[in-house]
């Protein structure tokens, strides 16, 4: 019994290893851009990604650069969606 619960803890690891952290664009205004990610992947590319496409977002409205405001969670789909000000 232990044996097959290591075994499927041990499985849940490596494949939350291998999702890539694809951020999605979810709201825009213009002032602001939200981004969202998956908590099954690693959070520092998470991160990295997001704010990559939210600068990329906030480019292309004519502003310079994104800066983080918050996050939100959703553990009932295992994202979160993190805020953007488009400076």
């Amino acid at each position: 019994m232990i044996y097959k619960t290591i075994t499927f803890a041990a499985v849940g690891v490596l494949l939350t290893a291998c999702i890539p952290a694809e951020p999605i664009v979810s709201d825009y205004n213009g002032a602001s851009v939200t981004v969202v990610t998956s908590q099954l992947s690693n959070p520092e590319e998470a991160r990295a990604a997001s704010l990559a496409e939210a600068t990329r977002i906030c480019r292309t409205g004519g502003k310079s650069r994104a800066e983080y405001a918050s996050t939100r969670s959703n553990s009932q789909t295992y994202e979160n969606y993190s805020l953007y000000l488009c400076l």
